[in-house]
C-alpha cells in the first residue's frame, strides 16, 4: 500500500515541478513555438534518436542471447524492451525497474529457463552502465577542461563520476572473478540472526542459492569465454549512450542552425545521465527540467524558451 501511496505522492510532485518550471521559464505558449521552429524533420530526427536508447540495447541483448543458443526472435527482444520502458520510466530511477517483467515476456514467448535470460539481462546492464560511465568519463574531461565550470560543482561532477566507477569495476570485477558475489550475500543472510527469526527464509534462500550459482556462472562465461561476442553486444549497446550525447545538437540545428560545441554537448549528457542515475520523481519529471533550465542558463545555450521546449520534445 505504501509504495502505490509513495508512487503517486512522487508522480504528483513531478508533474506539479514539470508544470513549474515550463510556466516559469516562458511557458508552453513559447515552449510550443520553439518546437514549431525545428520543424517536422527536427522532430522525427529526435525522435528516432530516443528510440535508439531502447533499440541499441535492444540489440546487445539478442546478440548475448544468441551466444548462449537461446531461441529468442529480435521481434520478441524488440517488444520486452519497449515494454519495460514504461516501468523503468515509473520506477524511481530510469535504469532499472523493468527486468521482472522482461524476464516474465521473454521466458513466456520463448519457453526458456528464466535464469538464463537474467544471466543476460544482467550483462546487459552492466554493458548499458559501462558504456555510460565510458562516455560520461570522456564528456566529463572535455567541458571541465573547455567550459569555466566554479570548483565546487566541478569536484561534485568528478567525485560523483569517481564513486559509480569504483562500484561498478568491483561489481564487474566480482562477477568476471567468479567471486561469485550474489551467492555470498545469500550465504551472509542465511547466516545472519538466530534460526527462530529467519528459519522460514532458510529453505528459500538455499533454493535461490543453487539457482544463483547457476545464474552467476553464466555471467562469468559471458564476461570471459565469449569475450568477442561480448564485445561486439558492447558495441551495439553504446550507440545508445552517444544516441543521448548528441540529442542537442539535432535540436538547436534544426531550430536556429546553430552548432552545439561539444564542451557543451558534454556538460549536458553528464547532468541528464546523472539525474537519470539517481532515485528522484518518476522519470525525472520536474528534476529534469530544473536541471536542464539551469544548466542551459550557465552555458548560455540559446533562451528560456528553447531550455523548455528541448525537455517538452524530449518528454
Amino acid at each position: 500500500m505504501w509504495k502505490k501511496v509513495f508512487l503517486g505522492i512522487s508522480l504528483t510532485v513531478g508533474i506539479g515541478l514539470f508544470v513549474f518550471f515550463i510556466q516559469k521559464f516562458g511557458g508552453f505558449g513559447k515552449a510550443l513555438e520553439a518546437v514549431a521552429s525545428v520543424g517536422w524533420a527536427g522532430v522525427a530526427a529526435f525522435i528516432g534518436l530516443c528510440a535508439g536508447t531502447m533499440v541499441y540495447p535492444a540489440l546487445g541483448w539478442w546478440v548475448l542471447m544468441k551466444s548462449e543458443d537461446m531461441k529468442v526472435s529480435l521481434w520478441t527482444t524488440l517488444k520486452a524492451n519497449f515494454m519495460g520502458f514504461p516501468v523503468n520510466f515509473i520506477a524511481p530511477s530510469m535504469y532499472l525497474g523493468a527486468e521482472p517483467l522482461k524476464i516474465y515476456y521473454v521466458a513466456r514467448v520463448s519457453g526458456e529457463p528464466k535464469r538464463k535470460i537474467l544471466a543476460t539481462i544482467v550483462v546487459g546492464k552492466f554493458q548499458e552502465m559501462g558504456a555510460l560511465l565510458f562516455t560520461m568519463v570522456l564528456a566529463a574531461g572535455i567541458a571541465i577542461w573547455k567550459i569555466e565550470f566554479p570548483r565546487r560543482q566541478e569536484y561534485m561532477v568528478l567525485g560523483a563520476l569517481g564513486l559509480l566507477v569504483l562500484l561498478f569495476l568491483v561489481a564487474v570485477y566480482g562477477f568476471v572473478s567468479n567471486r561469485q558475489p550474489t551467492v555470498k550475500v545469500i550465504n551472509l543472510l542465511a547466516r545472519l540472526g538466530r534460526k527462530r527469526r529467519f528459519g522460514r527464509w532458510r529453505r528459500k534462500l538455499a533454493r535461490l542459492r543453487t539457482r544463483a550459482e547457476e545464474m552467476e556462472h553464466l555471467i562469468h562465461t559471458a564476461f570471459t569465454k565469449r569475450w568477442k561476442t561480448f564485445l561486439v553486444a558492447q558495441g551495439l549497446t553504446t550507440f545508445s549512450a552517444l544516441s543521448v550525447l548528441v540529442r542537442p545538437w539535432f535540436f538547436f540545428y534544426f531550430a536556429h542552425h546553430y552548432l552545439v560545441p561539444f564542451e557543451k554537448l558534454s556538460a549536458i549528457y553528464i547532468v541528464t545521465n546523472l539525474i537519470n542515475m539517481l532515485p528522484h520523481t518518476p522519470g525525472a519529471l520536474g528534476v529534469m527540467e530544473g536541471g536542464m533550465l539551469g544548466l542551459f542558463r550557465l552555458l548560455g545555450l540559446g533562451t528560456d524558451s528553447d531550455a523548455a521546449a528541448y525537455q517538452v520534445v524530449a518528454r
